[in-house]
């Protein structure tokens, strides 16, 4: 009885665009398109690895040089909080801003236990933003091992601005320095 219960209610992910219809949808600054072409990045399928390798290969950053923010800090010092007050004043001046938020892991599932996106909710309803949670997967440094790919897409979608916020744990988070331009 249990397996028809579980089969029932198991996550079956759709399928992803094919590389072209990526490419093309992040080059027409498409939300779901950069959020698909992460996903693939993040994956360890061997399959969705060579998809975003070749995705990434072929996007070319044309002129649109992004500026890269670093935002660290302690856990609770107010890091979304800046953020969503900042992304929106950005947003406002009619900047396109990508937020990366970097969570920690669950020992469990690997995926995010804290969820930063629910507290940046007014910013992830404007139209100039995109907010995209990843798992650290203990990754050290506070970013994810895909956070620079990642940013790269971003820049091939057209966001102006690019916060990277941390994982929160204080001193070790060191490299991010190496992929921002402010810190």
């Amino acid at each position: 009885m249990t397996n028809g219960i579980n089969k029932k209610y198991r996550y079956n992910p759709k399928e992803f665009l094919s590389e072209k219809e990526l490419i093309k949808g992040i080059k027409l600054k498409n939300k779901n398109s950069v959020g698909q072409a992460i996903t693939l990045i993040e994956s360890n399928h061997p399959t969705h690895r060579k998809t975003a390798d070749a995705i990434l290969s072929q996007l070319k950053v044309s002129g649109n040089k992004s500026i890269r923010i670093g935002i660290t800090g302690s856990p609770g010092v107010g890091k979304s909080s800046f953020i969503e007050a900042f992304g929106l004043l950005l947003c406002k001046k009619d900047y396109r801003v990508a937020v990366l938020t970097i969570d920690p892991s669950s020992g469990k599932s690997g995926g995010s236990i804290l969820g930063d996106k629910t507290r940046m909710n007014e910013l992830s309803k404007h139209t100039n933003a995109f907010i995209r949670p990843t798992p650290s997967k203990g990754t050290l440094g506070g970013v994810a091992r895909n956070t620079k790919e990642a940013i790269l897409i971003c820049e091939a979608a057209g966001y102006d601005i690019i916060i990277v916020e941390t994982v929160g744990v204080g001193q070790s988070e060191t490299k991010i320095n190496e992929m921002v331009d402010f810190f």
